[in-house]
Formats: structure tokens, C-alpha cells, sequence
């Protein structure tokens, strides 16, 4: 298998990579912050799927970054605050009752 993205190491082997982590503490500051703010704006009905989006819509991005920004394997990297992200946003939609979506969609069609 050929390798298309080279690993360049950005960081010397004995210090850790601090820019992952602080796009996770981002990620999860910016989620937090749009879930208070369309907390009382929102149905109830559609807050938590619009979260569970948008932590994949974090997920892709901090992907993005990882594809650009290597980091050894052996330092927290940004593939692993990317799948962080992902596994939280897939536990969020699977707490997503099946009722929930028909009523969403269901109130999208009767404003048509």
C-alpha cells in the first residue's frame, strides 16, 4: 500500500502535541455553547439531533485537520479528537427516540 500523506513530524518525540487537544476542548466549547444558546429558542424535538450533527460536522473538520497536520501515533492526535467526537455524536443520535424525527419531519411538512 503506498503512502499518500508522508508522516512529518511537527513535534519532537518527548513532547506532546498540545494543538489536538486544545481543538477538542474547542470543539466541545463551541457545541456546548450553541446547545445553551438554541437550548430555549429550539423544539426539544430538534435540539438534540441538530447537536448530534453538529458534532459530526466537528468530527469532519478536525478530520480535515488531522489529514493536513500528522502527529506521531504515540501523542493524542487529532484523528483521536476527531473519533472522540464522532462516538459522542453517535451516542447522541442514538439517544434519538424514532418519535422524536416523525415529529420533526411531520411539523417540517404541515409549514409547507
Amino acid at each position: 500500500m503506498t503512502i499518500t500523506n508522508p508522516l512529518r513530524v511537527r513535534a519532537r518525540s518527548g513532547e506532546p502535541a498540545v494543538g489536538p487537544q486544545l481543538v477538542l476542548i474547542g470543539a466541545l466549547a463551541a457545541i456546548l455553547t450553541v446547545g445553551a444558546v438554541f437550548h430555549q429558542t429550539m423544539s426539544g424535538d430538534a435540539l438534540l439531533p441538530g447537536l448530534s450533527t453538529l458534532f459530526f460536522i466537528m468530527a469532519a473538520v478536525v478530520a480535515l485537520i488531522a489529514w493536513q497536520r500528522p502527529i506521531p501515533a504515540r501523542h493524542f492526535s487529532y484523528w483521536d479528537a476527531a473519533g472522540i467526537l464522532t462516538v459522542i455524536g453517535i451516542g447522541m443520535a442514538a439517544a434519538v427516540e424514532p418519535e422524536q424525527i416523525v415529529r420533526l419531519v411531520a411539523g417540517a411538512d404541515r409549514s409547507r
